[in-house]
């Protein structure tokens, strides 16, 4: 009878090692990188499942300004432009269970992931630091344009404490909306026509009550 109420403990400290923390039921917080800033919020589906939706300012397109300094010479120089983000994002932990046996954190989804994001750039408030108001802002004689994106993505969430954390991934995506073909960069990846290299290292603070 005492082996089999010890056992009975044991299984139900395992399953309640195995459920806690996988995935928190909701996390706000904001993210910068090279060339944005984002506010997110991550609220839990299932047990490993999250849904991340955020909303930032960052720079997936550049202008090229050329400047002739003689007739058979010219200059290129490159400008960020800034437009708004909204992305969707289902983010499955996979490793959630590995790194609570390892002993190791997952509270504030500290973990490694894979989701397929979907990131609309509307045109409107497209903003660069060249100063050159007088002319829309271009790359390759295209204005920038909105699009929307699918991103299939692998990335890494650590915490660096309870409120900071850094986060890295790399995916690759297509304009499902098909718009003008255009060269763009977002963040540290390159992007040509209608497909885009994801490649992203940002650094993120968690704010809001400790629980």
């Amino acid at each position: 009878m005492k082996n089999s109420i010890i056992s009975v403990l044991i299984l139900l400290m395992f399953c309640s090692a195995s459920n806690a923390q996988l995935v928190d039921r909701s996390i706000n917080g904001i993210q910068t990188g090279l060339l944005g800033i984002w506010w997110h919020n991550e609220s839990k589906l299932v047990h490993r499942w999250a849904l991340r939706t955020e909303v930032g300012y960052a720079a997936p397109t550049y202008e090229r300004n050329v400047y002739r300094a003689e007739a058979t010479r010219s200059h290129n120089y490159f400008y960020p432009v800034f437009q708004p983000v909204l992305t969707f994002e289902p983010r499955w932990y996979y490793n959630s269970r590995k790194r609570i046996g390892n002993s190791n954190n997952t509270f504030h989804n500290s973990g490694n992931y894979v989701t397929i994001a979907f990131q609309y750039y509307p045109k409107f408030l497209a903003y660069s630091p060249s100063g050159n108001s007088e002319e829309p802002l271009v790359f390759d004689g295209e204005e920038p344009n909105g699009g929307l994106f699918i991103t299939p993505t692998w990335g890494m969430r650590r915490n660096i404490n309870y409120r900071w954390n850094f986060e890295i991934g790399a995916g690759l995506g297509f304009d499902i909306l098909e718009t003008q073909k255009r060269k763009t960069v977002k963040e540290a990846g390159h992007m040509g026509n209608d497909f885009v290299f994801n490649v992203h290292l940002r650094i993120g603070y968690k704010y809001g009550m400790k629980e």
